[in-house]
Parts: structure tokens; sequence; C-alpha cells
């Protein structure tokens, strides 16, 4: 599993900039969509932020599947877990 320098992980927040979770692997990254509100993994999915960490962890083919997600509020955590599968 691939883990990130410190200092680099990934910072969930809010909309507003509150810290809701920090992930240092792709392991982290999908136990915080599962478990941090709702409104935060929006933020993160429709502001495009995930990309370019998982890219620094050289998970391009994540990357190439989160291209293609629709953003659903209703479904958001499944498909942004289905993309994380290996």
């Amino acid at each position: 599993m691939k883990i990130c320098t410190p200092g680099k992980e990934f910072v969930f927040k809010m909309p507003d900039g509150r810290i809701v979770g920090r992930a240092k692997s792709l392991r982290d990254l999908a136990n915080l969509i599962k478990t941090a509100p709702l409104d935060s993994v929006l933020f993160h999915a429709k502001g495009a932020h995930f990309g370019p960490w998982l890219k620094m962890l050289k998970e391009n083919k994540v990357v190439r599947k989160l291209r293609s997600l629709r953003i659903n509020p209703k479904t958001i955590r499944v498909a942004l877990l289905r993309a994380m599968k290996r």
C-alpha cells in the first residue's frame, strides 16, 4: 500500500474550511469517504480535489476512473469507492 510522505496527506474539509479528517493512503481515503459528512465528500468530488493527490500516490488507474464519474449526492460515496477498487 502506498503511503504519502508526512505533510502531504489529503485533508478532508467542509466547504467552510473545517477539517474533518486526513488520509495518508488510498485505504484511508476510502474510509473517510465512507464516514466524512456528505457535504465534505461532495465538496471534494465537485472540486476534483481527489485526482491530484491520487496522482501524487501514482494511483493513475483510479484517477482515470474518477474523471468519468457523475456527481450525484445520493450515489457519490458508492461511485467513489467503486472507482478506488483495484
